[in-house]
């Protein structure tokens, strides 16, 4: 009697536990839990019954992804918190929208509300001025126009308007004193290992590099020493030129007195020398200090207006210096006037 085929007994075994895996394991990962190589026709058939399932599977897969993205749902289910593109999420867009232009009617309502109570009270205002310039203010008059404010008082909108001045006066306040930690209205020298974090602290830094040995580096002195009592919202510090050499040849400079100005930590603009300052060109070194205010504020570090004739006017009346101090050259100090 022959002996039995093993072989074939094996590979028939093989079979059976492959179609029972993949008929107990629907979804198990894609992989051949029957590793070996038995190069005969029951192991193949086990692979190839293995490999259709595996298609077959693939095939559902691609067809539920196809699906969904031709419902718009991006290959995935439309969930509100997930999907870009579904139905649900195209609502809630929509509701967002709607909450919003809202929120901007509501507030457009508030600023013609504020807007009517401040014309309302500059016409109370006036018409009592021109009562009193006019001289014909009397009891009834004055009574009419105190009424007149005390109804406003209660106005809502003129409520909101004081209460909207007072939070912006209160935020004010909170920078300059924060500002003033770090530093601003003072004009202060500083060494090399501090330049770095000076520069960075503040988001206006006006950086005077100077030498003891040079007269215009005075003149620039005085005038910054004045600008930086006035202008807390920006920082004003000086160096010694001879004392930074890697600062110096970081930035390039050349000339005595150079004054760079920092916007978060990066130069944004350099004056070297009076360049542009002087009113007169015989006289280089006379100018007043609103010229140099004038060029900060074009570059973003300070808040300064050239006054018109009207505010000059005015402020001469007042006795307030309309250009501030000048250096000059031929007096040896310092003239309080820049006419």
């Amino acid at each position: 009697m022959p002996p039995p085929n093993t072989s074939y007994q094996g590979s028939a075994a093989n079979a059976t536990k492959a179609a029972k895996f993949i008929n107990a394991n629907p979804l198990a990962p894609i992989a051949d839990p029957f590793s070996g190589d038995v190069a005969d026709d029951g192991a193949a058939a086990a692979r190839t019954e293995l490999a259709n399932n595996i298609n077959t599977r693939m095939e559902a897969a691609v067809g539920d992804i196809r699906e969904k993205y031709e419902a718009g749902r991006g290959g995935r289910d439309d969930d509100v918190d997930r999907a870009p593109t579904g139905t649900s999420y195209r609502e809630q867009q929509a509701e967002r929208a709607a909450a919003r232009e809202k929120i901007e009617t509501e507030e457009e309502e508030g600023r013609r509300a504020r807007a009517e109570a401040a014309g309302a009270v500059a016409v109370a205002r006036d018409a009592a001025l021109a009562h009193l310039r006019d001289g014909d203010a009397d009891e009834d008059s004055e009574d009419e126009y105190d009424r007149l404010l005390d109804d406003l008082e209660d106005d809502p909108a003129v409520q909101v308007m004081r209460q909207k001045r007072l939070e912006e006066l209160q935020k004010d306040q909170a920078v300059r004193a924060e500002n003033l930690a770090r530093g601003h209205g003072q004009y202060r020298t500083i060494s090399q290992d501090e330049f770095l974090k000076e520069c960075i602290a503040s988001t206006y830094v006006a950086c005077h590099f100077f030498s003891g040995d040079f007269k215009r580096c005075e003149i620039m002195d005085h005038h910054l020493q004045m600008i930086a009592r006035q202008h807390i919202e920006c920082k004003f510090i000086r160096i010694d030129a001879s004392k930074t050499p890697f600062f110096v040849s970081k930035l390039a400079i050349q000339t005595l007195p150079t004054l760079l100005v920092f916007k978060g930590g990066k130069v944004v603009s350099t004056l070297t020398g009076f360049e542009g300052l002087a009113q007169n060109p015989a006289d280089p070194d006379r100018w007043h200090t609103g010229r140099l205010q004038q060029w900060l504020a074009e570059t973003g570090a300070v808040d300064y207006t050239v006054p018109d004739e009207e505010v000059k006017e005015e402020m001469e009346r007042m006795g307030i210096r309309v250009h501030g101090s000048i250096y000059g050259s031929e007096l040896g100090g310092y003239d309080s006037d820049g006419d």
